[in-house]
């Protein structure tokens, strides 16, 4: 049986993940836990950064909802949190896009989750478009303050990608954004320890979602530190942004981030492509992370023989000693693979977005994939979510479900434009061992009143 419950959020481009935990050899994992309260129950954040707060338009504003246990989410504990939020630093404005990019970590090392919140377009005195990063901080009750790290040149729009992770292994939770590497641990007053340039090719305006950066963080190596794989634009960054996107991998260190290295097939030395998402998990329990990249179109397909990925498909790149492992066959799943309800067309956007988590308590990895111009009957563009199970060997397209808007217990009906999968997120939040599924419709919102996030619980 299949529960959901709309959230009464506005439209959401980004969904707030898990920093990872390094895993003990053999043990599957996914996100960690983010608890901005510390009640033991997953939290969740998503935002609407181009939303008009007091009367400021694409200002931007997070809102986060507390888990609770048994019960799971309820519009009673969301919280919405923006530039005029007490406590919040700085003030809204026009353009700023507060909530461009989100990501969670214990950054202070006192044992709650906090929130970092990316505005890409925030200026920073002279500085144009330099961008900035706000630190949320947990505690008991709930998020508070904020600490700023702002951009420090023109044009570096700073929080226009986010992700979190150990990347010198001192025990530290470690920002990337594509630009910038902050390192922990970060001082609510000082700022981060120190930080550094990352040298990531970042394409493409902030409000074109395929124009930027895609960042994930994992141990793929199995040395006991992060690193972290980047889905960039491919090309100069001149127009057209459009077209094929490469994949970079920071291997992590003692001394911090390596220098990227762009992943290319070791047998043909053609250049992987790496769509428009990426997500990173042990899918198959030997103790490396995998990487998982959802290429949503023919346009990101460049890199495979596969004849049969119209519409988009989701690339595994498994994870070994050397880090990701690109001379061994790679796994790609699409609605043509066996066990994939669907068809594929043109179009689909199979791949928009990814989450892995356990959405039935087996202790194996499942992966979310929204399908965000799905057509739902006569309704383009209506979209849908596919939920490929996890088995020993890794993600199977056998026994996948897939869920839409006029699925039975789904709130609303799906309608053309919807969008709905466009953001996707696992999280267990009502504590019960299993995650729940997020899925952002920002479409729904934009054309008229209704939910723009829904919550589904694939039990099954």
């Amino acid at each position: 049986m299949t529960v959901a419950t709309a959230v009464a959020m506005a439209a959401t481009a980004a969904m707030a993940p898990g920093a990872q935990a390094a895993p003990a050899a053999g043990t599957a994992i996914g996100p960690a836990k983010v608890d901005f309260n510390g009640d033991g129950v997953t939290d969740t954040a998503v935002t609407a950064y181009t939303a008009t707060v007091a009367g400021k338009e694409a200002a931007g504003y997070v809102a986060v909802t507390y888990g609770v246990r048994s019960t799971g989410v309820k519009a009673a504990h969301r919280k919405v949190y923006h530039q005029n939020s007490p406590g919040v630093p700085g003030g809204v404005d026009q353009g700023d896009l507060f909530g461009t990019a989100l990501t969670t970590g214990d950054l202070d090392g006192d044992g709650y989750t906090d929130l970092v919140v990316g505005s890409s377009y925030e200026d920073n005195g002279s500085l144009s478009g330099a961008g900035r990063l706000t630190v949320l901080w947990g505690g008991a009750s709930g998020l508070s303050g904020g600490t700023v790290i702002k951009g420090t040149r023109a044009d570096q729009n700073l929080g226009e990608a986010l992700t979190a992770g150990d990347f010198d292994g001192d025990g530290h939770v470690d920002l990337a954004t594509g630009t910038t590497v902050a390192y922990g641990p970060v001082d609510r007053a000082a700022g981060p320890a120190r930080t550094e340039a990352m040298n990531v090719e970042v394409g493409g305006p902030a409000e074109e979602l395929w124009g930027r950066p895609a960042l994930a963080a994992g141990d793929v190596n199995g040395d006991g530190i992060d690193d972290v794989v980047a889905v960039v634009s491919h090309g100069s960054g001149e127009l057209p942004y459009h077209g094929p996107r490469l994949v970079q991998y920071f291997a992590g260190s003692r001394a911090g981030l390596t220098p990227a290295r762009t992943l290319k097939d070791a047998n043909t030395g053609k250049t992987l492509d790496g769509g428009r998402a990426v997500a990173v998990g042990d899918l198959d329990s030997d103790g490396y992370v995998d990487i998982v990249l959802g290429r949503t179109s023919e346009y990101d397909m460049d890199g495979t023989e596969d004849v049969n990925a119209l519409g988009g498909a989701v690339e595994i790149v498994r994870g070994g000693t050397a880090g990701p492992d690109t001379a061994s066959p790679r796994t790609l799943l699409h609605q043509d693979s066996p066990g994939i309800p669907g068809t594929a067309e043109d179009e689909d956007h199979f791949g928009a977005s990814l989450s892995l988590g356990d959405v039935n308590g087996d202790g194996r990895l499942d992966l979310a994939v929204g399908v965000s111009r799905e057509g739902v009957g006569t309704r383009d563009e209506a979209g849908s979510v596919t939920v490929l199970r996890g088995t020993a060997t890794g993600l199977t397209g056998q026994a996948a479900k897939t869920f839409t808007q006029n699925t039975p217990s789904v709130p609303g009906s799906a309608e053309a434009g919807d969008v709905f999968g466009t953001a996707v997120r696992l999280a267990d939040t009502n504590g019960d061992g299993r995650a729940d599924l997020y899925v952002g419709a920002p479409g729904r919102t934009r054309a008229r009143a209704g939910s723009g996030c829904s919550l589904v619980e694939p039990r099954r």
